[in-house]
């Protein structure tokens, strides 16, 4: 999952700044869209509300809202949406961000997100899609990130 993560960052960076008047892309990086766009044409379906089964390569991470900072693993990715599940629920159409990371590379995505909808069960399923830039960063030292997001491993979700 988290290969295919670090593919739709790119897209949905240069997606979001192609969208942006301020941030024009160069002419490779609007060649790079276009492949991009072709290879994820048939992932651009917002994901149906209900239970998703925890995968066995589910992400821990962070969903930070307003005033809010949840556990949540991160269960399934798609070009329209990222799918989460944590013990609580954050309102449709609020805004969030989701960090998650890639332990081993020493690498973090930060996702800016508004709440497409949320299923009721334990654990609550939400639905994410991107409204913004996504940031991917590399850190200094790997073994941060494994920190960071150990702790998330620690607290296991039901479902």
């Amino acid at each position: 999952m988290i290969d295919k993560l670090g593919f739709l960052v790119r897209f949905w960076e240069l997606k979001a700044r192609h969208a942006a008047l301020g941030q024009p892309l160069s002419a490779g990086e609007q060649v790079e869209l276009l492949s991009l766009m072709q290879l994820v044409t048939g992932d651009f379906k917002m994901p149906a509300p209900g239970d998703y089964d925890r995968p066995s390569d589910a992400l821990p991470a962070q969903l930070i809202g307003e005033g809010t900072i949840l556990s949540v693993e991160v269960r399934y990715v798609c070009a329209a949406a990222v799918l989460v599940a944590g013990a609580k629920a954050m309102t449709p159409g609020e805004r969030s961000i989701v960090r998650t990371g890639d332990a081993v590379a020493g690498t973090e995505f930060s996702l800016p997100c508004t709440v497409a909808w949320v299923h009721h069960a334990t654990p609550y399923i939400m639905a994410l899609a991107i409204d913004g830039v996504p940031t991917r960063t590399l850190l200094a030292e790997p073994r941060a990130a494994l920190r960071m997001f150990s702790i998330g491993r620690q607290a296991r979700l039901v479902g």
